[in-house]
């Protein structure tokens, strides 16, 4: 049977740094021109994004960077002088990018002729294109999900709708319990999580899904309330991934 690999970005294969350069002088230019602190701009700024992701989460504009800074300043009566989408274009370098785990050498083992791998990002391509460019990784993937190349936020099943009809084994791979977890088992997916806490490290990666709760606390995306919807495996570095699709595609 085939195998599509779903992978997340942010948090999963990188850590992008430039993006602070992208957008930290313009909520500071926001903050210096209406008196407020930097840290209250950035919250109208994440409560901007939260409130599109929860009213009209397929609309394109709800991930755009650009457009949500543009709104946060008319809040605050601004103008702003840049836009994020140049900023971007313009910070976007590999040493502000850091890869996780030894990313390569993971995608490179799993690149098999059963294999498909996906990247299924929620970020938007006019930002997820240029990091997966200058760190080299985008020559491991045969396409690349994004919210506007499908129509759909990653968190709607139909974001996946070109690969519904695919007779595979789908694994979704991803840092976010919501978007990696509880939206690709309500898909029908399975799922591995990346949960870089040491202390699971003792445990095989199919036993650490049932001790997630005792770890909430380090898990910033861990459901508030609880879950009973729960990876199939959990790896504290992308490096165990290998082994673990094979005991899912050995199942």
């Amino acid at each position: 049977m085939q195998t599509i690999l779903f992978f997340d970005l942010d948090a999963t294969l990188v850590q992008n740094k430039f993006s602070r350069k992208a957008i930290g002088p313009l909520i500071q230019q926001i903050a210096d021109a209406s008196g407020e602190s930097s840290d209250v701009v950035f919250k109208a700024f994440g409560d901007e994004n939260w409130r599109r992701q929860q009213n009209d989460p397929d609309n394109v504009l709800t991930m755009d960077w650009d457009d949500i800074l543009r709104t946060v300043a008319q809040q605050f009566d601004v103008t702003l002088d840049e836009t994020v989408d140049a900023r971007w274009t313009q910070f976007a370098n590999a040493e502000d990018v850091e890869i996780l785990d030894q990313a390569p050498v993971v995608l490179k083992l799993l690149q098999q002729s059963h294999r498909t791998l996906v990247i299924s990002t929620k970020g938007l391509m006019k930002y997820q294109l240029p990091v997966l460019e200058v760190t080299g990784l985008k020559a491991f993937f045969v396409d690349i999900l994004t919210p506007d190349v499908t129509g759909y936020l990653k968190t709607s099943p139909d974001y996946f709708a070109k690969y519904k009809e695919h007779d595979a084994l789908k694994i979704q791979i991803g840092d976010h319990y919501y978007d990696d977890v509880i939206c690709a088992k309500h898909n029908g997916f399975k799922s591995i999580m990346r949960v870089p806490i040491d202390d699971l490290s003792v445990y095989d990666p199919f036993e650490r899904p049932e001790l997630l709760s005792d770890f909430q606390e380090q898990i910033h995306t861990y459901p508030q309330d609880g879950t009973d919807i729960l990876p199939d495996a959990v790896v504290v570095s992308l490096q165990e991934l290998p082994d673990v699709i094979k005991r899912l595609e050995a199942d």
